[in-house]
Formats: C-alpha cells, structure tokens, sequence
C-alpha cells in the first residue's frame, strides 16, 4: 500500500515504515531501520534497496537465513509491482492528456507534498527512536492559565 504514496521516491515512506516496522510491530530494531536506509541509499543502484534490507531484517529476525531471502523478496516485489503498475498508466494517461489544465495543476500541486514528505523522513532518520509524535504542535489554540 504504501507504494502507491510514494509520490517522491521510495524514500519519502520511511516514516510510515519505521512506524509500522520499528514502533508498532516491533519487527526490526531502531539500529536496523537505519542502517538499512543508510545502506540501501549508498549503495550503487537503485535506492529503492533499502525496502529489500527491510525485508532482509524481518526475515533474519524471524528464521535465519532462508526467511532473510525470502523476506528481501516478498518487501522488494510488494514496493515495486503495485507503483510501477500504476506509474505505467498514469504516464500514458499524462502524457496523452498533457494539454489540460487538470493536469498541469496536478503536477505543480505535487512539488511542495514531495517536499514535505521528504522533510519527514529527514526528520525521522535524525531523531531516530526519540521521535514522537506528541513533540508537534498541534496547531489548537490553547486557553491562557489564569
């Protein structure tokens, strides 16, 4: 699911990875989220890489070996077939309809959400396991203390 968000890279949906893996699963450890982001974003290639160590750490963490392989397998495929799928049709369906305002307003509205999706995981990364989400403002207005 979370390949079909991934407006700005795959990058851009590692806070809701850690969340989900890290925070509430507890199916990695916070070490090994980011050592996985660092190496698959260093690594020659794709950095999407980083998706198929996250499966690498679950399956290590469960079963050894076989299960690592297993788990980079399923997490790479899961991340790529579902946005490339989509991605595909999109572009054909974008470029034939270029023209129209719609489209063209799409594609400028996207810039400041990838962006800000890119600042969040700048933040989680940088935090690491004191990130909370009760540290953000909440935007209410607070009555003054009498």
């Amino acid at each position: 699911m979370l390949s079909l968000l991934a407006v700005g890279g795959a990058i851009t949906t590692v806070p809701d990875m850690h969340r989900y893996l890290v925070d509430e699963r507890g199916w990695i450890t916070d070490p090994q989220f980011s050592a996985s982001v660092a190496i698959g974003q260093a690594a020659p290639g794709p950095n999407v890489l980083f998706v198929a160590l996250f499966g690498w750490n679950v399956g290590l963490n469960a079963g050894g070996f076989p299960m690592a392989f297993f788990g980079a397998m399923v997490a790479l495929v899961g991340c790529i077939l579902p946005s490339t799928t989509l991605t595909y049709f999109a572009a054909r369906w974008g470029h034939e309809n270029s023209d129209l305002r719609g489209v063209r307003a799409f594609k400028q509205g996207m810039a400041p959400i990838v962006v800000a999706l890119l600042v969040a995981t700048g933040w989680i990364l940088a935090t690491g396991s004191s990130y909370k989400t009760g540290d953000w403002p909440s935007g209410r207005s607070r009555s003054p203390r009498r």
